[in-house]
């Protein structure tokens, strides 16, 4: 009996070439894209609510902390229709979110590497990458708009090298059967 892998060795294929697909829309497309994908959160946050709030709602007999998922739920919904009505903001938003966790982070990093260097020598890599980390998310913030495009290339980057390494995983697997 052949293994899974190896008789679905398709399912692979197409999940790279999907991603090769979307890297480049994203490279190319950047700014399509971006919005897209926004819309593609606002989508999943609207119909994920919806099913929180029916679960809630099925559950409050039975689960004493039915309130709290209908109040997720009900954000969920809302989220979701608030991006449908104005996807710019919520991209915004998401980009904000982003410099802010970097800028954090980044904080984080150089906290970390000042409280190693009574343990290790060369610290000063970490910090650089904390200080590089923190200019991320300033950078992020400065200018929203190019923020948005460099975000969709670092995506559409990473689902071109996924998918190469997935279809190169599935003829692998393909010969294997």
């Amino acid at each position: 009996m052949p293994d899974f892998y190896s008789a679905y060795w398709w399912l692979f294929l197409l999940r790279g070439i999907f991603a090769l697909v979307l890297g480049v829309l994203a490279v190319g497309w950047p700014g399509a894209t971006f919005t897209t994908l926004i819309v593609f959160l606002g989508a999943y946050l609207f119909i994920a609510g919806l099913f929180a709030v029916a679960g809630a709602i099925a559950a409050r007999k039975t689960n004493e902390n039915w309130g709290i998922f209908l109040l997720s739920g009900l954000l969920g919904v809302i989220l979701g229709i608030l991006t449908f009505y104005n996807p710019f903001a919520t991209g915004a938003a998401l980009i904000y979110v982003v410099a802010f966790w970097a800028m954090l982070a980044g904080l984080f990093e150089l906290i970390i590497a000042i409280r190693l260097r009574k343990v290790i020598t060369g610290e000063g890599w970490y910090i650089a990458g904390g200080l590089l980390t923190i200019i991320f998310g300033i950078l992020l913030v400065a200018n929203p708009v190019a923020a948005a495009v460099t975000l969709t290339w670092i995506f559409g980057i990473y689902a071109i090298f996924t998918g190469i390494m997935l279809v190169l995983l599935s003829f692998r697997l393909r010969s294997r059967s």
